[in-house]
């Protein structure tokens, strides 16, 4: 019962039930008023007729205990046993009266000779329609004439067509209900096949997709966001599938060359400097497994928006001679010169800016050609303010442009150099500027290769 109560089918099907019996409800009470009102048009005007005949009777007799010695005539003249008629004098005496029922009946008021009775002179008394009038008898005797109709009839005609309504109702909201159910649950055979279509996609088959072709209109939407869902799995796992495989290499490295040393220096007895020098080459393999798991710490907490964004003015004259400053001795190893034209200011977080432009100048430094000069500066476009590193070196093929930032991508995976980030170092950069707002782009032709970020128009203070 639970599942009836919580499913789309039955509650369709009990909506269309519910309008069905609502359309059939007001149409019973128009037909039912209608049904009454028109018997009570005929039954008034039967009776209007009737106080007519009665007048003409009186007024055309000889006498009236000949109409007295003939009450068979009334009644059949009157037609029914639900009729009463009644004849008085002047003085109150009753010439004749017909009641078959021997009801009690009102005196409702007259109506003179001089005007001609409507529906509105009837009156509602003692469960009877009533209607009276003056009457002129044999001989110019004025008389009082009363014909009336017992309602108890017309109650039960109604009444019974009261009780077919009802019966007419639920059957049509019983009816209106399973064949609502049967069309809605039909119609909802495209949602089935969908469930079971997703139902077969699994981890192995992620490349399947829903058809959209024979769907109905409604479902056309929802398939093509349920399509592009599986399109974004399909690539995140591929990223994560490739993203393991790359981070199992990186990390086997250092740990081969950790056990490597470790396993040669205990096969035999060592003296104190070659013990210090195999520990001083451990704790290289360390910083370097230790940089990648910060690197991968931030990747994750920047992805998951863990790390929060510190807005503040930022003096990019005074950051760019700090940065230079700080990897001029990497400069100076690789025989190229550094030099930034930053200036103004600009709205963002501190050390996000740093660690992004550090990263872009260390990659810089690292594949510069020597003799050549890495450049940091600042330009403005529309609504965009851009820092670039500049620099000189081999031309990155374009194939490898899109996958630059990928994590644990190297254009070249055999050059590895103490201090580098493991393949990570630009894949940061890209989770900086997601963070803040920004985006970074790369451009690379003619041996010169050219990094830069850029931040919206809100993150400029003034030039």
């Amino acid at each position: 019962m639970s599942e009836r109560r919580h499913s789309l089918a039955w509650r369709l099907a009990l909506a269309v039930a519910v309008v069905c019996s609502l359309v059939m409800s007001v149409v019973a009470v128009f037909l039912y008023r209608s049904l009454a009102a028109e018997i009570a048009y005929r039954d008034d005007i039967a009776l209007l007729g009737r106080l007519e005949q009665v007048r003409t009777l009186l007024h055309d007799s000889d006498s009236l205990g000949a109409l007295q010695q003939r009450p068979q005539l009334y009644q059949n003249m009157l037609g029914n046993q639900e009729s009463v008629l009644r004849v008085r004098r002047a003085d109150g005496s009753v010439v004749f009266e017909i009641n078959p029922h021997g009801e009690t009946l009102g005196d409702p008021p007259r109506i003179g000779l001089a005007r001609r009775p409507s529906r509105a002179d009837i009156r509602l008394d003692h469960g009877a329609s009533l209607l009276a009038g003056d009457a002129v008898g044999p001989a110019g005797e004025a008389l009082t004439v009363m014909v009336g109709k017992r309602l108890h009839e017309r109650e039960a005609i109604l009444a019974s067509y009261r009780l077919r309504l009802y019966l007419a109702v639920a059957a049509g909201a019983l009816l209106a209900w399973v064949i609502g159910l049967l069309l809605v649950r039909r119609a909802l055979t495209p949602l089935r096949e969908m469930a079971d279509a997703l139902a077969l996609i699994d981890l192995r088959n992620l490349h399947r997709r829903l058809a959209d072709t024979a769907a109905p209109v409604e479902l056309q939407a929802p398939i093509q966001a349920l399509n592009g869902m599986l399109v974004r799995l399909e690539q995140g796992f591929e990223r994560l599938s490739q993203f393991s495989a790359d981070l199992a290499h990186e990390i086997r490295t250092p740990l081969h060359n950790l056990l490597g040393s470790t396993g040669q220096a205990l096969n035999q007895p060592r003296s104190v400097d070659e013990y210090r020098e195999l520990l001083g080459s451990n704790i290289e393999e360390y910083e370097r497994l230790n940089r990648m798991v910060e690197n991968l710490l931030f990747l994750a907490r920047a992805d998951h928006g863990q790390r929060p964004v510190h807005l503040q003015a930022i003096d990019l004259t005074h950051l760019g001679e700090e940065l230079c400053d700080y990897f001029q001795l990497l400069a100076d190893e690789r025989g190229a010169a550094l030099q930034h034209a930053l200036h103004g200011t600009l709205q963002t977080d501190l050390q996000l800016l740093q660690r992004a432009l550090g990263n872009l100048l260390a990659n810089a430094v690292r594949h510069a050609r020597p003799g050549t000069t890495v450049l940091l500066s600042r330009h403005d476009e529309a609504g965009f303010v851009g820092l670039t590193v500049r620099n000189e070196g081999d031309t990155i093929a374009p194939e490898h442009l899109a996958r630059l930032f990928d994590r644990f991508f190297r254009v070249d995976p055999s050059r590895t150099e103490p201090g580098d980030s493991g393949g990570l170092g630009l894949a940061i950069v890209q989770s900086i500027m997601v963070l803040v707002g920004g985006s970074v782009s790369v451009h690379s032709a003619e041996g010169v290769t050219s990094f830069t970020l850029s931040f919206p128009d809100k993150g400029a203070l003034e030039s």
